[in-house]
Formats: structure tokens, C-alpha cells, sequence
């Protein structure tokens, strides 16, 4: 087995003229996933040591919704890492919980509400006037303002063109599978293709909105991926207190227990109906167990990799999905600088392409105290084929610190002294990218899901967010219990 020192572990030394500390690295260690594309993959055990009814590989939200919606059942959950929650992982200051990813959710349709609320979760409901703009060197909110304004003209004149196509959407509960010939349409273009007149500042704000949510912008997603997203723009977002993160934690509370073990999955072999799984735990040796029903919540490109014994144009279609990737900072700050709304976006030159605000909740739920201070989370989306994966990969975490503090400062002044610590995470494929056809493509692999296994990760049921996430474990938790033999 090669060398188990992780990125976090290897960081770099400190500099003594920081007035903040930066921590380690949270997010993704490459370590283990670069040896399975590698083929530097270890023998495997000859012997079934258990078995059990269900094996659901990966802790993020889809795996952790797989396992509840199986709570009743016997099976076995294998997340790489020592926490639960994936890109919905997080932590706290001085009493604000904040993400290492996605902080919120935007969409309580097609049974996502009922799902909370059978966890005693209600999330704190906020208008579209969370949103703000960075235009002409000031902050303007949501996306209806005074006449004559000219961001509040383009957005008219945007929302005008995007409404029809949103009908269109509303037409049907999930776009996938994808079946509306108008829906269809819109997942064969680009969404640049189907705007006109507007001015370049203004496409440069919807391009960085759209990066933040897809890792690609106006001319990498599809027209459909675009306006699905796109749809936050006059509906209400949804947030917890913490964040994404506190929809894992209560998830964790109600499967946590020894169904749940650190392990990395080497192999998924499928053979008459039924899986065998083999896996490095957390004790360093290999396990191998069988199952009648495996739950894959892992990136199609991790499932292309582990899955044997599936046929080759589902392996194709698992191999041709491209991926975003991301860095994540969260500024631990002493007092409150930036007093912005909930989500703010600005447009190049800066490099990321919003800032939340995570003591946002606790002030509407009238619980924030002055000294928690503050969490911004900034986020820096990487299009698939750039620097940002190999720049991620470096890991220096000093110098992606620097940028994001310089950067801050030209937007609210000079913040290091207020800064109290800098978390970095990276995400090196963070989000399957909703090119035109992804949404065909998706519903096709669907389709052609054998039995003994089941694809559940987000991006299977298009845009990669918690909220599909959720609808992709209940349809693979139905699945499994051969309630729906339907799409996966």
C-alpha cells in the first residue's frame, strides 16, 4: 500500500508575518483515487468475510439519504473519510457553523420538504433579495429595482426571455428522465445561444452566477441546465443555521452506528443480479463483502472506475461526464466586516465568483450575538480542462490565501487584521459539468441499470445539489427494495 500521509497532514510551514492562521486543508485527499486511476491497485481478498442486504458507497448527502430512507435494513455505508457529509462536511466559530461546500438549497418540490421534515429540519426560508450584485463598484440587491437603473434593466430584460423556458420546465416534476421535446431542446444547446442583447458586464455577473452553481458558465451548460438553475433568481433559497452541513449532521444522527465505516472501495463487481465490494477500512487491511443491491453514491467517473462486470456502453456513458473543480475559503473573522446580503456576486477580474455570509441564518432567527463575529465562504469555481485542478493539486495553501485576502480588500477594505483564520478546502471533481446533452446522457445511463446495482449520485438526476441528492436516494432506496424498477 503506498504512503497514507494525507494533504491535510502535509502542509506547509506557517509565515511568521501572518496576522491570521491558515489551516490545514479540508476537502478532498487525492491520495488513494489517483493510485485507483492509476491502476495501483492492491490484491484483492479470494474469501466473502459478510454479507449484508445493501452496500451504499460514499457518505455525502446521497449515501447518508440512501442509508436513512434503508434505516430499517441491514446495510453497510463506506465513506473514504473519517467524516461524514462530503461536500456538505463543515465546521464552526465562535458559535456560526459554516461549509466546506454548499451552504444552502433553493427547491422544496418533488417530496425534498417532506424529506426534511421527516428529520425535523425547517430551514430558513429567504427571499430572492439574498442575492446582490458587485455592478459599477457597488452592491445592488435581488433583481427588481428603481427605474432607469440600468443592472435592473438588463435583469427585465433577462427574466423576460427566461420565464417562457421555465414554463416549460414547470411543466414536469424532475427533468429527468428526460422525455418534454421542448426540455429536450434546450439540453441539445448552449445557454449562449439563446440570449441576445445583452451587455458584456451584465453577462459576466449570470456567467459567474452560473459558475458558482455548475463549474461552467453561459458557453459550457446547456440551455436547460442554465434555466434550471437559473430559477433562484426569483424563488426563495432555503438555509440552515450551519448550513448544508447541518442536513448531514442530522442524518448522521439517525444511521451513525457500526452499519457506517471508513473505507475505500477498490472494486464493485456485479455477477447474476447480486455485488461483491472490496475495500480498504480504516483498520489498513482489505474486506470483501456481498450484497444483494449496491448503492453507488459516488461521481460517475468513481463508479466507471470501481464497477466491474457492467456492460461497456454503460461504462462509456459513466466515462464521458467532465468535471468541475473548486476551492473553497472560509474567513474566520472577529468582528463583521462585510455587510452585504446572504449571497453576493461579483464578475472578473476576481477569480471567485460569490461570497456567502454563513451568520446570515442566526440574524434572521434572531440568535446571532455580536460576538460570534463572522464567516464569509468564498467560492472559486475551475472549469473542467483549466489550471484549477492542477493549481488545487500543488496545494499551496499561502498563496491561494493571499489572492482571496487581496481581492476582499478592493471590495471592503483591508479585512487581514479582522481575519482571525483561513480554512481552505479543495474539491478536485466537485461537480459533473451539464454540458448540452448531459441531461439525455443522464436519463440513458439511467436506463440502462442492471440489476444488483443502482447510480445515486446527484448529478443522476441532473444539477449536482442537495436537493437531487436526495431524490436520487430515494429513487436507489426504492430500487433496491425492488419497490421501482424504473429510473435509478
Amino acid at each position: 500500500m503506498a504512503s497514507k500521509t494525507t494533504w491535510a497532514q502535509a502542509k506547509a510551514p506557517e509565515t511568521a508575518s501572518k496576522t491570521y492562521t491558515l489551516a490545514p486543508w479540508t476537502g478532498d485527499d487525492f491520495t488513494l483515487g489517483h493510485q485507483l486511476r492509476n491502476h495501483e491497485i492492491p490484491e484483492f481478498p479470494k474469501n466473502v468475510e459478510r454479507t449484508v442486504d445493501f452496500v451504499i458507497i460514499g457518505g455525502g448527502i446521497a449515501g447518508l439519504a440512501s442509508a436513512y430512507n434503508l434505516r430499517h435494513h441491514n446495510f453497510l455505508l463506506l465513506e473514504q473519510y473519517d467524516t461524514l457529509g462530503g461536500q456538505s462536511r463543515g465546521s464552526s466559530y465562535q458559535g456560526i457553523g459554516y461549509s466546506y461546500g454548499a451552504a444552502y438549497m433553493t427547491d422544496m418540490r418533488n417530496g425534498v420538504g417532506d424529506f426534511l421534515a421527516s428529520l425535523s429540519l425547517k430551514p430558513i426560508e429567504l427571499s430572492p433579495q439574498k442575492n446582490a450584485w458587485h455592478w459599477e463598484n457597488k452592491w445592488s440587491k435581488g433583481v427588481e429595482g428603481a427605474a432607469g437603473n440600468k443592472l435592473y434593466s438588463e435583469f427585465k430584460h433577462f427574466l423576460a426571455d427566461c420565464k417562457p423556458m421555465w414554463k416549460q420546465l414547470d411543466r414536469v416534476v424532475n427533468p429527468v428522465p428526460l422525455k418534454d421535446a421542448d426540455l429536450a431542446k434546450l439540453d441539445s444547446v448552449v445557454f449562449s445561444s439563446v440570449l441576445k442583447g445583452y451587455s458584456p458586464a451584465f453577462m459576466a455577473l449570470i456567467d459567474a452566477f452560473l459558475r458558482s452553481s455548475n463549474c461552467a458558465g453561459v458557453d459550457g451548460l446547456s440551455a436547460l441546465a442554465a434555466i434550471e438553475s437559473l430559477e433562484e433568481l426569483t424563488g426563495p433559497s432555503y438555509v440552515f443555521p450551519g448550513g448544508n452541513p447541518t442536513l448531514a449532521k442530522a442524518l448522521i444522527d439517525q444511521i451513525k452506528g457500526p452499519r457506517c465505516a471508513q473505507g475505500f472501495v477498490w472494486s464493485v463487481e456485479v455477477a447474476d443480479g447480486k455485488s461483491t465490494v472490496v475495500y480498504t477500512g480504516k483498520d489498513g487491511h482489505l474486506h470483501k463483502v456481498a450484497c444483494k443491491h449496491v448503492i453507488i453514491a459516488a461521481p460517475p467517473l468513481v463508479a466507471a472506475r470501481i464497477m466491474k462486470g457492467i456492460p461497456d456502453a454503460t461504462k462509456s456513458l459513466l466515462l464521458s461526464c467532465k468535471y468541475g473543480s473548486y476551492l473553497v475559503a472560509n474567513l474566520l473573522m472577529k468582528r463583521r466586516r462585510f455587510i452585504g446580503s446572504y449571497d453576493n456576486w461579483v464578475a472578473p477580474p476576481f477569480t471567485f465568483a460569490d461570497i456567502t455570509i454563513a451568520e446570515t441564518p442566526y440574524m434572521e432567527n434572531k440568535t446571532y450575538k455580536e460576538q460570534m463575529g463572522s464567516v464569509l465562504t468564498i467560492y472559486q469555481p475551475y472549469p473542467p480542462s483549466s489550471a484549477g485542478r492542477p493549481l488545487l493539486l500543488g496545494g499551496d495553501r499561502e498563496k491561494f490565501a493571499d489572492s482571496i485576502l487581496s481581492q476582499m480588500s478592493q471590495l471592503v477594505g483591508n479585512i487581514e487584521k479582522d481575519v482571525e483564520s483561513v480554512v481552505l478546502s479543495r474539491w478536485g471533481h466537485a461537480m459533473a459539468i451539464t454540458s448540452p446533452g448531459f441531461f439525455a446522457k443522464i436519463s440513458k445511463l439511467n436506463d440502462t441499470t442492471a440489476s444488483g446495482y443502482t447510480f445515486a449520485h446527484c448529478s443522476t438526476q441532473g444539477l449536482a445539489c442537495a436537493e437531487s441528492a436526495i431524490i436520487a436516494a430515494r429513487l436507489a432506496a426504492n430500487r433496491a427494495l425492488g419497490k421501482h424498477s424504473g429510473r435509478s
